[in-house]
């Protein structure tokens, strides 16, 4: 039940953030190209420091074990929720679809999943979902841009080369090889990571703030936020039951609240991006991001309550 609060109150925290946002683009201070440029600047700058600053830490064996497993475990998540929601969402023009798709796959583990992971585990939390992260970044860019382009999508290079999963990378390297970091670097890392939180959510809320609450309860925006919030994650954490995750001890238990935490958050905020960039329905994505994120203050804590439930 102390996860859950905790979770609970880390949710209302970042809805309210992202209420700030959305103040800011009601009172002009925020237009959406300002919201974009931040965007760049987050998944550039704020995402890898944040990913390589998690790193930043003495070598232990158990935590690296975890560190594979949790990758394993990120992987074993997205292929999950992929297949759901190729199997869940079949009507709907192309284009709808395939937004609606990316939306239920996609959390948006790489801005919402670190506070919450920090708030209920601390660093540990932080560093293991670090490789879910890096999990995430690699299937964006090649299924989730295979969803909205078809095969052409699909990138090798994009899908390494991008910011989430070179941060990861570095930091990866820099853990294993145990290579120091000048304290003035140190520094600038955890000065910019510490940007994540408030920055991504109050730019998700300029992106939302157009969003109408009559448009939230449409079935073709509610279907796929419930789906994103509630089908999905409770599969996966029937998966982890399934592979006796919870009894692995207690990195089993860790591991267990991690990965639930990061597959429990609402729709990717980079999926707005994404669509918006390439010219499609991003109005479409936001509204489905804005119905899961009001779900989120139900969802999230139940999620995390059921995951605890199975640890004792």
């Amino acid at each position: 039940m102390e996860t859950a609060l905790l979770t609970l109150h880390q949710v209302v925290l970042m809805l309210l953030l992202i209420g700030v946002g959305m103040a800011c683009a009601r009172l002009g201070w925020f237009s959406e190209a300002v919201a974009q440029a931040l965007s760049k600047f987050l998944l550039g700058f704020v995402t890898p420091a944040l990913l390589i600053d998690a790193f930043y830490q003495p070598y232990d064996r158990t935590q690296a074990r975890g560190l594979v497993l949790a990758a394993v475990l990120g992987v074993l998540f997205h292929l999950l929720a992929a297949g759901l929601a190729q199997l869940l969402i079949r009507r709907g023009q192309v284009d709808a679809r395939a937004i609606a798709r990316l939306s239920a796959v996609y959390s948006n583990c790489g801005f919402m999943a670190f506070p919450l992971v920090r708030a209920v585990l601390g660093e540990e939390g932080v560093f293991l979902g670090s490789a879910f992260v890096g999990v995430f970044n690699v299937f964006l860019w090649t299924h989730g841009r295979a969803l909205l382009l078809g095969r052409s999508g699909i990138s090798v290079r994009k899908a390494i080369c991008n910011p989430g999963v070179l941060g990861a990378a570095a930091g990866a390297l820099i853990y294993f090889l145990r290579l120091p970091l000048p304290g003035i670097a140190a520094d600038l890392l955890a000065s910019l990571a510490s940007l994540n939180t408030p920055l991504a959510m109050m730019v998700t809320g300029v992106f939302l703030e157009k969003c109408r609450p009559r448009a939230l309860l449409r079935l073709r925006v509610l279907y796929p936020a419930l789906l994103r919030m509630v089908v999905i994650p409770f599969a996966f954490l029937g998966l982890l039951i399934l592979l006796g995750v919870p009894g692995w001890g207690t990195l089993g238990a860790t591991l267990t609240l991690v990965v639930t935490l990061c597959a429990s958050c609402s729709s990717a905020a980079s999926g707005v991006l994404m669509t918006s960039a390439l010219g499609m329905d991003a109005a479409y994505g936001a509204q489905i991001i804005c119905a899961a994120s009001a779900l989120s203050v139900v969802t999230i804590p139940l999620v995390s309550l059921a995951a605890t439930a199975c640890l004792a």
